[in-house]
């Protein structure tokens, strides 16, 4: 009796130890290789030169990271003033714009004030000197107050048209609703004075314009600016759809940066490649099989993949996602690549070696 109970354990202990190798010799395996198998391109979406960048080929990105920026024109206030009529939104083309508006936003000049008088003052009451008698644009000029001679102020004459000239206020104590008398000279006497009852108004909208599309607008209507205050940006060519509002150019994906293939300050323009990149999520692994083996392999396939030189590292789940048609090699017995899908593709990196076990 106690020889048939050693039988049995025996017997058992000996399928113990050969199942699994019986098992394992179900599997095939297979040496194969982790690459990547998609390339994105990113191209430029207008024309605009490249800014510095700090990225390198090689360098890992993340989906919505920045890779370049891409400048464009910037327009910028030619004095202080306040924001009137806006007339652009990003994505206007401004020659449109301009040539139906005349402009893409006028600036109305801070405390700037001008006066239009009549030459036919501009004389000298001595007839024998005539000193008053031409205007220049560029002059300065003095005036003064008909309501009260104590409020005075210089201007610049910017505009002579035979029949009358224009000043623009530069400073003084004037007030905004005085009429004047004009003078060449800050003594103010009746022989230099060259106009008469002349009012003031305010200085003439500055029309801002500027070629291209427009990118972004850095001001709002009726804000108030100071002289060299950014208004708007615009690029070349036209854009395809709204910008973010700004001139970054970012990635698409997670991945690998492949190429750069613009340096900072070149000029690019539209639909120009500024890098390639291979998409984290393409990763695969793909292993060569002969065609004696091509009965076993179906797409759908579920496989398991060890890697060679991490062999701590837990193995991940894989499926076949396709067998390609046509051999990769014809020396010999031909062989097909299987592309196997990973379940994660976190910490793989392109070239690694694996092995492939499919049933």
């Amino acid at each position: 009796m106690k020889k048939k109970y050693l039988a049995v354990i025996l017997s058992l202990v000996i399928m113990a130890f050969y199942l699994p190798a019986i098992a394992e010799t179900s599997s095939v395996n297979y040496s194969g290789t982790v690459e990547y198998t998609s390339t994105i391109t990113v191209t430029a979406p207008y024309g605009g030169n490249i800014e510095d960048y700090t990225l390198r080929v090689g360098d890992t990105v993340t989906a919505g990271e920045t890779l370049l920026s891409l400048a464009g024109n910037y327009v910028y206030a030619p004095q202080d003033g306040i924001v009137r009529g806006l007339l652009v939104l990003p994505g206007d083309d401004a020659a449109q714009t301009i040539s139906r508006y005349g402009a893409l936003l006028y600036l109305q000049p801070s405390d700037k004030y001008t006066l239009t008088a009549s030459t036919s003052g501009a004389y000298d009451s001595d007839k024998l000197h005539n000193t008053n008698r031409y205007l220049t644009p560029g002059e300065i000029v003095y005036m003064q107050s008909t309501a009260d001679d104590a409020r005075t102020g210089t201007g610049l004459i910017t505009k002579v048209d035979g029949r009358s000239f224009t000043v623009e206020v530069q400073s003084g104590t004037l007030d905004p609703e005085d009429t004047v008398n004009i003078f060449r000279e800050a003594s103010f006497t009746t022989s230099s004075r060259i106009a008469r009852n002349a009012r003031l108004q305010n200085a003439p909208m500055v029309a801002i314009t500027a070629e291209g599309s427009v990118l972004r607008c850095a001001v709002t209507e009726g804000q108030s600016v100071k002289r060299g205050d950014l208004l708007l940006e615009t690029v070349t060519g036209a854009l395809d759809s709204l910008q973010p509002g700004n001139d970054q150019i970012i990635s698409p994906v997670n991945g690998v940066i492949v190429t750069l293939m613009k340096k900072p300050g070149d000029a690019v323009a539209k639909n120009d490649v500024l890098a390639t990149l291979y998409s984290q999520d393409s990763l695969r692994v793909t292993f060569p099989a002969d065609e004696s083996d091509l009965d076993r392999i179906a797409v759908g396939n579920q496989a398991s993949v060890t890697f060679d030189a991490l062999p701590e590292r837990s193995a991940l789940s894989g499926t076949v996602e396709s067998i390609s048609s046509l051999p990769v090699s014809d020396s010999g017995s031909p062989q097909y690549t299987v592309t196997i899908t990973l379940s994660s593709t976190e910490g793989l990196r392109d070239g690694m070696s694996v092995t492939v076990s499919l049933p």
